[in-house]
């Protein structure tokens, strides 16, 4: 409990230590000693849900994560959010349910970069392959082969049945925003994460599970 407290809230080892009656050094360890045992139980529902997911089309769409400015760390800042973070890289169903997330990339990094560095262009390659179930994303894709808006041409503007192309894609692709706002509703991800930075994949892949898990488990009730 005092784990997912933490990770959900975004609270402080000491401070979660006093609702819970012990020391900060036992939290900090609970999180070190439980992290790595979650992800393994959790593990069997998190592939057989990839697994679902793989079936259909796929959405993906990227988000920071605010870690502050660390030292010997470099490309940290976002110039387009104005955060120094962590780009993660998210693909959802095309109903909004987490899939799947790619490893941390430096918050500089543009999506259309941080998804072939992420991972997720290797282990989704089969979606946006020809004849593949297919992947969409927005504008910051454009060049990566996935289905994309288009832009408009130089000083001019899109034909009608373009803009019409961009309302579908963008009405479709909306679902992968939901998914990550269920991501950031874990505020150690929104909030700015203040631990180690080199646990940072390991909080990532935890929450990921946790997320999957949950709306795995709700969409059987």
């Amino acid at each position: 409990m005092a784990v997912l407290f933490g990770l959900r809230h975004n609270i402080a080892d000491d401070v979660v230590g006093e609702v819970f009656g012990c020391s900060q050094a036992t939290i900090t360890r609970y999180h070190q000693i439980f992290g790595p045992i979650l992800r393994w139980v959790l593990r069997p529902e998190t592939d057989a849900r990839v697994a679902q997911a793989r079936r259909e089309g796929a959405l993906v769409d990227g988000f920071i994560a605010p870690v502050g400015q660390r030292d010997g760390l470099a490309d940290l800042y976002s110039g387009k959010k104005h955060v120094s973070g962590q780009n993660n890289q998210v693909v959802s169903d095309l109903d909004g349910q987490v899939a799947d997330v790619g490893d941390p990339v430096p918050g500089a990094r543009h999506d259309a970069a941080a998804f072939w560095c992420s991972g997720i262009a290797t282990r989704w390659a089969g979606h946006y392959a020809p004849g593949g179930p297919g992947m969409t994303g927005d504008k910051g894709y454009i060049g990566c082969g996935i289905i994309t808006p288009e832009r408009k041409p130089p000083g001019g503007e899109l034909a009608d049945y373009r803009k019409a192309y961009n309302r579908s894609v963008n009405q479709i692709r909306a679902a992968v925003e939901r998914a990550i706002a269920h991501i950031k509703n874990w505020k150690i991800l929104k909030t700015g994460y203040r631990r180690i930075m080199r646990d940072f994949p390991d909080t990532l892949r935890t929450i990921t599970m946790l997320e999957i898990y949950r709306a795995w488990t709700l969409s059987f009730q």
